[in-house]
């Protein structure tokens, strides 16, 4: 067994990038597990009533998703990308992007190590009401992360957390706690580290 990151990139209706990850570790090749990374979030964008897509405007896309192997330490030593246009096809206007859906991935542990966030792009203004997803949309984006860990963990695959140091509850840096289940936040998040990501630029 090997452990990855897989990241999913894409670009928010402001022309700013967006990502998500999460840590695998598989029985796959690195090309193998991308190809059904890619073929997994493909799948849950595209549905045609309750996929990801519907719930995104033209402008909100994803664009490329990589897989990278990581060593004992947990650095990556090498990846495979795989570029791609998903759009979304929901004629409303896009929530604010300073915004974000949040999947909450836990484990049997109960402490903080045992868990862990992803964010996604917030969807259009028809699918929040006051910085709280409705009732579609929380379903939707739960269907969504199902059917994803579901086609990556079919295969004895798992998703994973790991400390980069000592826990003060004893757990070992880079010691590997298997997520099983994952939760859609009704309420949405906020994203802070986003523009520093971003590539500065000067007049």
């Amino acid at each position: 067994m090997t452990d990855y990151i897989a990241y999913v990139r894409g670009v928010l209706p402001n022309g700013r990038s967006w990502s998500t990850e999460r840590r695998i570790t598989s029985g796959q090749t690195e090309a193998g597990l991308l190809t059904t990374w890619a073929n997994a979030w493909t799948a849950a964008w595209n549905l045609a009533v309750t996929g990801l897509g519907v719930m995104y405007d033209a402008n909100t896309k994803i664009t490329e998703f990589e897989v990278g192997t990581l060593n004992g330490t947990m650095r990556k030593v090498s990846k495979s990308l795989d570029p791609v246009n998903l759009v979304g096809t929901d004629a409303g206007d896009p929530y604010s992007a300073n915004n974000t859906v949040v999947w909450l991935w836990e484990s049997a542990v109960t402490q903080k190590y045992g868990r862990g966030n992803q964010k996604l792009p917030p969807p259009t203004e028809a699918f929040v009401d006051g910085d709280v997803l409705t009732g579609t949309a929380g379903a939707n984006f739960k269907a969504a992360a199902g059917s994803i860990r579901a086609a990556i963990t079919a295969d004895g695959s798992t998703f994973f957390v790991a400390p980069k140091y000592l826990t003060e509850s004893g757990q070992p840096a880079y010691a590997r706690t298997v997520l099983n289940t994952v939760q859609v936040r009704e309420q949405l998040g906020t994203e802070r580290k986003r523009t520093k990501k971003e590539p500065k630029t000067y007049f």
